[in-house]
């Protein structure tokens, strides 16, 4: 990540025993990261993010607006990743996902034409700097199976619930998986 003026700030998600840290510049989200319930900025977004500052209250509203279930537009926020051209393209593809939907990551490599990129969609994915803004946990494995999240399965589950998709042990349920 570049220098930047970066400030910080947290909300808590009681539910799941998790903290959703923010780094954030002047006019742009950088990073949403999750941590455990206890966690100091530092232990959460390393020292160069570790500076406290409040959350644009129209930014907060937003996120924690979706985090108690409201259909709040995350879309809308202002983003600013750092990534490789291709994992912005991933990104991209995956901020377009619609709540309560998911799609595998086969569906995202052949969103961004390159078909036979699983592996580096799911490796993109799993680098994402922005969760839950940029929803990587709407990504599955074919077969409609979980699959991993940074954050933990049960912040996976959590988010996924939260949206209304409908989970039975390890996978997701008819009528919410967008193949193509």
């Amino acid at each position: 990540m570049t220098q930047r003026d970066l400030g910080c700030d947290f909300i808590d998600v009681p539910e799941v025993k998790a903290r959703l840290w923010i780094a954030f510049d002047a006019s742009a989200l950088c990073v949403v990261h999750w941590s455990d319930a206890e966690s100091s900025a530092e232990a959460a977004l390393g020292a160069g993010f570790a500076r406290p500052r409040e959350l644009p209250a129209a930014w907060r509203q937003l996120l924690s607006g979706y985090l108690a279930g409201e259909p709040a537009a995350l879309e809308t926020l202002p983003i600013a990743p750092e990534g490789t051209a291709f994992q912005r393209t991933v990104w991209s593809a995956l901020h377009r996902i619609p709540r309560g939907h998911v799609r595998t990551y086969a569906g995202i490599a052949n969103d961004i034409g390159k078909p036979r990129a699983t592996r580096a969609v799911g490796a993109a994915s799993g680098r994402n700097p922005l969760a839950i803004v940029v929803p990587c946990h709407r990504v599955v494995e074919a077969g409609m199976q979980l699959g991993g999240y940074t954050g933990g399965l049960h912040l996976k589950r959590f988010l996924l619930e939260l949206e209304g998709v409908r989970i039975v042990g390890d996978h997701v349920q008819p009528g919410q998986l967008d193949l193509l």
